[in-house]
């Protein structure tokens, strides 16, 4: 028969110093119990979910697909004079922001937000990020509002014959 008294007791578990203290201090109380475990978990899972839900669902472009390239090449005639264009070029990253003039009168903008890349929406003259909010001007690139901080980077393109191309 075990004697009651021999046997050790949860206060007798516990550092002196507790001990001598009256603190009440458990094993439970400075490990990860089951319950801190499952809260942690619970709370990681809904933050990877709450970034994933920052994007927008439409890529960015809202009702109005980009135009799209075939071979990285669009016709002029698709590309209005006077107007912003954008246009899925495929491959990675392949929005691009074509401003056109008159004629052959062309520059180029990447399709994404310089603040976190999230793909850019045509919203009049504008560019604007549907993610954060940033917009930029439709014809420079250039931040008009925050969070974005830096321009649209250029990107290179070229005039062949009566299409656009870019060039990688």
């Amino acid at each position: 028969m075990i004697d009651p008294q021999s046997s050790a007791s949860p206060a007798s578990s516990r550092p002196a110093s507790a001990a001598a203290s009256g603190d009440a201090a458990t094993p439970s109380d400075r490990s990860m119990t089951r319950r801190r475990a499952l809260g942690a978990l619970g709370l990681g899972t809904g933050a990877v979910c709450g970034l994933a839900a920052c994007g927008p669902e439409d890529e960015g472009f809202g009702n109005a697909d980009p135009v799209r390239a075939t071979d990285d090449a669009i016709a002029l005639s698709e590309l209005p004079e006077n107007a912003t264009t954008l246009v899925n070029f495929g491959g990675e990253r392949p929005f691009v922001a074509i401003v056109r003039g008159t004629g052959e009168d062309i520059t180029a903008f990447s399709g994404y937000c310089t603040h976190q890349g999230c793909a850019v929406a045509m919203a009049g003259e504008e560019l604007e990020c549907p993610c954060h909010g940033s917009t930029f001007d439709a014809k420079t690139g250039e931040v008009l509002s925050a969070p974005a901080a830096s321009p649209l980077p250029p990107v290179a393109v070229e005039v062949d014959g009566d299409v656009l191309r870019r060039v990688r």
